[in-house]
């Protein structure tokens, strides 16, 4: 079994198949097509400790949307120093020690690394939590074929999102793993309603939505049906089974 990140990053000649317009409509996305929210964030000066900082902002979105924080709490000024951050410290530490990466970090976190992190959950509050009807965070897709059960970052008023970080704009990778949730969403037997795919970077300050059906029209020239299709069925594929095993 495989994780629907190592999936999107590599079967390369796959996804060049099925996606034959991917590479020029990421190009096209990231020089004019993406919404450009707000200004970047001035560059981490400790890159090492970015995965964590990102970590920890979503940790405090998902805290303050299931209700186990309040907005108040975080916008406490002890906040940081309080149990309650230590426990999502404490988890998010966890969660990252299972990367290669993970352990890399510098600690105690600085001043400017505090206020990313207050800046980052601020801007996915501020555009998700605080507007929808309807939100799930770290919706849950039922694996399929080789591909494991997977997480995405949160589900909205008819909209999947995937958030993306990093010190970058976005990438083919990034379009392959939203259209592997998609996928595995479509195949689940009570299935998200998916009409809208967007892509946030809180750290950029950009973003980027389309509807389901554009979305795969533009990167396959098939339908949303006909390309959630080819993907279920090639990792379905007693083929794949043999090649790529367990």
């Amino acid at each position: 079994m495989i994780s629907e990140v190592t999936f999107s990053k590599k079967f390369t000649a796959f996804w060049n198949q099925i996606l034959p317009n991917s590479k020029n409509y990421i190009r096209l996305i990231n020089a004019g097509l993406i919404e450009r929210v707000y200004e970047p964030l001035i560059p981490a000066r400790r890159k090492n400790n970015i995965a964590l900082i990102n970590v920890l902002s979503f940790e405090l979105v998902k805290a303050v949307a299931t209700h186990q924080l309040t907005i108040d709490d975080v916008s406490k000024q002890n906040f940081f120093k309080s149990d309650e951050f230590k426990l999502i410290f404490d988890l998010s530490m966890k969660f990252l020690s299972r990367f290669s990466y993970g352990n890399n970090v510098d600690l105690p976190l600085e001043h400017d690394e505090i206020n990313e992190i207050l800046v980052i959950y601020k801007a996915i509050y501020t555009r998700y939590v605080a507007k929808s009807q309807k939100i799930q965070v770290e919706p849950e897709f039922s694996g399929c074929g080789f591909i494991n059960q997977a997480n995405g970052d949160i589900a909205c008023d008819g909209t999947l999102i995937e958030l993306k970080s990093g010190e970058r704009n976005f990438s083919v990778m990034d379009l392959r793993q939203i259209l592997t949730y998609c996928t595995l969403n479509h195949f689940m037997k009570t299935p998200l309603l998916i009409e809208k795919i967007e892509l946030f970077n809180p750290r950029m300050g950009i973003a980027y939505s389309e509807d389901i059906e554009s979305f795969c029209q533009n990167v396959s020239a098939l339908s949303s049906l006909e390309l959630f299709s080819e993907i279920q069925k090639f990792i379905t594929d007693i083929n794949f089974v043999e090649e790529y095993g367990t």
